[in-house]
């Protein structure tokens, strides 16, 4: 169930399976009606969970502006 931004942001990428920037991610949570969100707001919502969550956090930033599933960094 999507009950957040950032639950939405995790549907995303667990369908793509690699990592994609804050505004590709927005335009897909948009397009599939998923949210209503701008490109802004993806790129806080997941920078603010990984500062407050830290390890526990489920993304990380990978890039500039790419953000990944943290499972998919861990050997």
């Amino acid at each position: 169930m999507i009950y957040t931004l950032l639950d939405a942001c995790e549907f995303i990428l667990n369908d793509q399976g690699e990592a994609q920037s804050s505004y590709w991610l927005a335009s897909q949570i948009m397009e599939m009606k998923l949210w209503r969100t701008t490109e802004a707001k993806v790129r806080t919502a997941l920078t603010k969970d990984i500062q407050q969550h830290g390890e526990a956090s489920l993304f990380v930033k990978v890039a500039d502006d790419e953000f990944a599933l943290r499972t998919w960094t861990v050997a």
